[in-house]
This record gives structure tokens, C-alpha cells and sequence, in this order.
């Protein structure tokens, strides 16, 4: 087994998780999971997403295509990852032949009709309203989770989660148009997203088992960028429209917008379960509508600002939830050991 070089354990992403270059074997992580570091993973995603969604709103409005802008996003993500992997650790870019269509399958549905059926909402429904139900994924999961016997549903769990949710309806109620907006086919599509976002979730912490994180991003945004560019041939596109800054907005999005992003969120599910690191992620819109505010000028209404305080009471008293469980565990793993214990002076 090889580790990561002391360098390699200075950056953000090596301190989260621990690295195994043994690909025959499950890769796991072998510290216990913490929840505090998970959230943290998890928020620092939404974050750097939310800072995405404004620059790809400004992007839009210059008239660019949004399946083009894709092309370039997953293009250059998926560029960036092979070029950086190969110089710094090719061993991760090494997968096994009966794992390519897994890989194939979570950047299909996980990435290309996520953000397909995303972009296509927009163009019929309201930013706010898309997200509202994109973000359902949370409850997706749990469902899933519940009837697939992989996670418990929790009073907590319950309770963050309609707070969270109540949060992103008022976001949109708050808005000029709100949910007056909505068609059954952006609807449709914002739903589709979200369950396209749930499946990567629940699929990718699968495929963590056995894969780095980096790998699986890797594979995935690679999956992505090929049915782009088979939707959107580079032929048919408009090069002459393309100046050096949205060039660099491309090179912004591809990175610090989507590499890191999903590099946290995917690092996050190690210590995490799906439905919780899902849920934290909806910090996303809270931080879209605070920028938008700043940047674009879209005024937030006092019912917006409401709803966003909900979400980030949702996802506290996630945290909040998931200490106390855990802090009662240990409590009764302490108690046990006590009575075996008490035991064997016994005898």
C-alpha cells in the first residue's frame, strides 16, 4: 500500500480522505467517519456551486448556448483532471474493465441529464422554482434509503428536511413571479434533475468503495464531455462569439466551480450518509440568491431572505441531530464496556 507524499497531505482534498493506490482492492477509507468534517466537505461544495450557478446565469444572458457552455464546463473539467492525475498519480486514472460501464453510467445519469435536464428547465421555469425541486434530492434519498434498508429515517432527519425544503419554497414564493412560472415540462425536467442528482449521490458513495474520489470525477466528467460534444459538435459552434474573458469563465467553471466542487461534495459522502450530505448541499441556493443579489442585482425580498435562514436551520439541525446520535453511541459503547468490564472481575 503507498500514501500520498507529506506535499500531497498539505491541500485541502488530500487532508479529507486517505488515499489507497491498491485498485484490486475495496478502497476505503480506514479512519472513522466524521460528521463535522463531512458537513464542512459538504457546505464548501454548495458554496463553490452557488457561486457557479451566478456565473453561469451571467454567461446566459451574454447569449451563450447552454448546451456549448456544457461542452466547455466538461470539456476542460475533464481535461484538467487527466492532465493533473497523470503527472501526480497515474495509478488513479487505472481502472478495472468490469468497472468502465459503472463509471459510464454515473457520469451519464449522474452528470449529463443532471445538468441537461437543469438547463432545459430553465429555459421553461424560473431559476428559484428549478432549484426548489431539483432539490428534493434529499428526499429522493431518504425514500431510497428507507426502502433499500441502507439508512434509518429519523425524526431528525424528518424534520431537517421539511425545514430545509419549506426554505427553498419560500425562496421562490419570495420572488417576483415565483410559482406562477411553472410549466408540467420544466417541472418535469427540475424533478428529473433531481432524482438524475440523488442517483450520483447514492451510486458514486458505491462506487467510492472501490475507486479515489479523483478517479471517479475523472470518469465521469469524461463520460459528460463526450455527449456534449456528440450533442453539440464543435463544428456547430459559433467560435467567433468566444472573447478571452468568457474563456476564462470557462477555465473558472471547468475548476474552481466544478472540480472542487464535486471533489468536496464526493469526498463528503465518506463520512457521511447520502441523504445528509445531500441535504447540507442545499445550502446551494441560499448562496446563489445572497451573490446574485450582490453581483447581478437581483433583489432578495424579506420572504426570500426567510427562506434562506430555513435551509441553514435545516441543515444545523441536521448536524446538530447526527452529534447527538453519534455522542449517544458513545455513551452506550461506554456503558457496555463498563458492564463487560465489571464481568470479568467478576469471575
Amino acid at each position: 500500500m503507498k500514501h500520498a507524499h507529506e506535499s500531497d497531505r498539505r491541500s485541502l482534498f488530500t487532508r479529507s480522505i486517505v488515499f489507497d493506490f491498491n485498485l484490486h482492492t475495496p478502497y476505503l477509507n480506514t479512519g472513522a467517519p466524521n460528521h463535522l468534517k463531512g458537513y464542512m466537505l459538504a457546505a464548501a461544495a454548495a458554496v463553490l456551486w452557488g457561486f457557479s450557478g451566478v456565473v453561469t446565469k451571467y454567461l446566459l444572458r451574454r447569449q451563450m448556448r447552454p448546451d456549448e457552455l456544457l461542452v466547455f464546463r466538461t470539456l476542460i473539467a475533464a481535461a484538467i483532471l487527466i492532465v493533473w492525475l497523470g503527472l501526480k498519480s497515474p495509478q488513479l486514472l487505472k481502472v478495472r474493465r468490469a468497472d468502465i460501464l459503472s463509471l459510464i453510467l454515473l457520469g451519464v445519469v449522474g452528470l449529463t441529464l443532471n445538468q441537461g435536464f437543469y438547463y432545459l428547465s430553465l429555459t421553461m421555469v424560473s431559476v428559484g422554482c428549478s432549484l426548489l425541486l431539483q432539490y428534493l434530492a434529499p428526499v429522493h434519498l431518504m425514500v431510497y434509503g428507507v426502502l433499500s434498508k441502507t439508512e434509518r429515517m429519523t425524526g431528525g432527519k424528518i424534520v431537517a428536511a421539511f425545514t430545509a425544503i419549506c426554505g427553498c419554497a419560500l425562496m421562490v414564493l419570495g420572488q417576483e413571479g415565483g410559482i406562477s412560472q411553472i410549466s408540467l415540462a420544466g417541472t418535469m425536467c427540475a424533478i428529473g434533475s433531481g432524482l438524475c442528482f440523488a442517483f450520483y449521490t447514492a451510486y458514486g458513495k458505491q462506487v467510492l468503495k472501490s475507486y479515489d474520489p479523483r478517479t471517479m470525477i475523472t470518469y465521469a466528467f469524461l463520460t459528460s464531455a463526450v455527449v456534449w460534444l456528440t450533442v453539440r459538435p464543435p463544428w456547430k459552434i459559433d467560435w467567433a462569439s468566444i472573447d478571452l474573458s468568457m474563456w476564462v469563465f470557462f477555465i473558472y467553471l471547468a475548476s474552481v466551480a466544478t472540480i472542487l466542487p464535486f471533489a468536496l461534495y464526493s469526498a463528503s459522502l465518506r463520512h457521511l450518509e447520502a441523504s445528509r450530505t445531500s441535504l447540507t448541499s442545499m445550502l446551494e441556493p441560499v448562496v446563489a440568491a445572497s451573490v446574485a443579489w450582490s453581483w447581478l442585482g437581483e433583489r432578495m425580498e424579506p420572504a426570500q431572505i426567510a427562506g434562506g435562514a430555513a435551509v441553514v436551520g435545516g441543515v444545523l439541525l441536521l448536524q446538530v441531530e447526527s452529534q447527538m446520535r453519534a455522542a449517544k453511541r458513545r455513551r452506550e459503547g461506554e456503558r457496555e464496556s463498563g458492564r463487560a468490564g465489571e464481568s470479568e472481575t467478576n469471575d
